[in-house]
């Protein structure tokens, strides 16, 4: 296999827009669970679980597709910056503000209040969500470090993806999410072949029938194996250097990356086409806003009206109570991030992304 050029400036490929959309309402399937314990199905948790994955695949393809071309550091890290650190620190002031208000009304001494604070900001974010901001612009800054494996024969690209999906297996991802060298090395596979894949699209395309039934296999005989045979629920988290076996959830979202790609180009309904489209240009808008929302629902819960119907006392309630969170925040920051839009115009690009 040849090394495709990187000097070129490649077309836009569509089911990538597609897969954005997807990626931003698999995130947020995942952030929807909360609610629907203790009975929500195993299963359907550990597919619905590591969306990050897919986001940072995606990263790694548009790095290729549109800054390899003319790659610049100095302006391929500024624009990145100003794109994402700037909302990250008006959403993140604002949570700070909102949680911070929470803990004045429990009746918190204000020492208490600064101490929770400051236990807030030292894990480098504020959402949870977002421990994402930090990473991946850690993640774009080894842009050189990047643009060096493209310049690689395919054999040693192959050779580094394997040997950074080896370390991935046994690191898993940090406690708590803080530790961002720790998720810099657990997710550079995603990163890698994010660029590989569009470095070599064409073969991907050539082979697509057979790696979209190879890439499925491999994901639901991971999620049966992790549901069923290990028994664990979720993603993995730990200390990066203590041993607590195989992260079966990244082999899972690995190849989840490659189906769901190759799904996208399967895609023929126009509507669902436009609509897809229409999220992936809100994605980042929805990524930021959602988190909010979670407090919003998690303070709502808590009043009278919803006693009887948490925790769930069957799983059809279950399920009914995690379709509804999805729809709250998923299109509830929608319609949030379009009205800031209609407002702010183009300096909404500050304040959501």
């Amino acid at each position: 296999m040849s090394l495709a050029p990187v000097t070129a400036r490649r077309e836009r490929i569509v089911e990538f827009d597609y897969l954005r959309g997807l990626a931003i309402g698999v995130i947020v399937l995942g952030h929807s669970i909360f609610l629907a314990q203790p009975l929500f199905p195993a299963l359907l948790e550990n597919l619905l679980r590591g969306g990050t994955g897919l986001f940072v695949f995606i990263s790694g393809f548009f790095f290729h597709r549109v800054f390899a071309a003319r790659f610049d550091y100095r302006d391929f890290v500024a624009k990145k910056t100003k794109a994402l650190l700037i909302p990250f620190v008006f959403i993140s002031l604002l949570a700070l503000l909102i949680r911070a208000f929470g803990w004045w009304q429990d009746g918190l001494p204000w020492q208490q209040n600064l101490l929770n604070v400051w236990y807030t900001l030292r894990n480098g974010y504020v959402l949870y969500p977002h421990w994402y901001i930090p990473f991946i612009l850690l993640t774009f800054c080894c842009a050189p470090l990047h643009m060096r494996f493209l310049q690689l024969h395919c054999r040693w690209q192959l050779l580094l993806l394997l040997a950074f999906s080896v370390v991935a297996l046994f690191l898993h991802r940090p406690q708590s999410n803080n530790n961002f060298l720790q998720s810099l090395v657990y997710y550079t596979p995603f990163y890698l072949l994010g660029m590989l894949v569009s470095q070599y699209y064409a073969r991907v395309h050539q082979w697509r029938g057979l790696l979209l039934l190879g890439s499925v296999l491999v994901v639901v005989v991971t999620a049966l194996s992790q549901t069923y045979l290990w028994g664990h629920l979720g993603n993995y988290h730990k200390a990066a250097f203590s041993y607590e076996g195989l992260d079966l959830q990244f082999v899972q979202v690995l190849f989840a990356c490659i189906a769901l790609l190759l799904l996208c180009y399967h895609l023929h309904w126009r509507w669902l086409q436009q609509h897809l489209a229409w999220l992936a240009e809100l994605s980042f808008p929805i990524f930021f806003i959602h988190p909010l929302l979670t407090i919003a629902l998690e303070n709502l819960v808590q009043t009278e009206a919803f006693k009887p119907f948490l925790p769930a006392a069957n799983i059809q309630l279950s399920l009914a109570i995690f379709v509804a969170t999805f729809i709250v925040q998923f299109y509830g920051s929608v319609v949030i991030a379009v009205l800031i839009r209609k407002v702010a115009k183009r300096r909404s690009y500050f304040i959501i992304g």
